[in-house]
């Protein structure tokens, strides 16, 4: 994969729509399974352009992350990596340039949330990502940078 082809720009309103259908279309399962399904409500609330990044390939958007700062952390609430796209490094890509800029602050600690059962949670071991907090159905997890 040519990751040079992969740019991240500021996510505006006219990219709601696309990550409203790519979160419920990746987290839809677990939102069912965990929570008894989607708040279409809960998702609209919480979208904030200014905290949300789009990921593009070759000016196609694959994907999308949602950085927020904490009081002594960033912490990631929400990464989608398009179904076709996964598997392609992407992911571990993204995390990368999260931690680059991270590292540029004056905050050396990420912390994400994910459920126990997805399998983003073997790719967040797998770069360093520890155990915080069991949360029952999901995981707090953090990385020192």
């Amino acid at each position: 994969m040519n990751f040079k082809s992969i740019i991240i720009k500021k996510a505006t309103w006219k990219d709601y729509q696309y990550c409203y259908r790519l979160t419920k279309k990746n987290m839809f399962p677990y939102f069912k399974k965990y929570w008894g399904g989607w708040n279409p409500k809960a998702f609209r609330k919480d979208f904030n352009p200014l905290e949300t990044k789009i990921i593009l390939k070759n000016n196609r958007r694959i994907g999308f992350y949602v950085l927020q700062e904490r009081n002594n952390c960033f912490y990631i609430s929400n990464i989608q990596i398009s179904p076709t796209m996964t598997g392609k490094g992407i992911g571990t890509y993204v995390l990368f340039l999260i931690e680059k800029q991270v590292s540029e602050t004056n905050k050396n600690t990420i912390q994400l949330t994910v459920f126990k059962d997805n399998p983003a949670k073997k790719l967040y071991q797998k770069l360093g990502y520890r155990a915080l907090k069991d949360k029952g159905d999901s995981i707090l997890m953090k990385k020192e940078i």
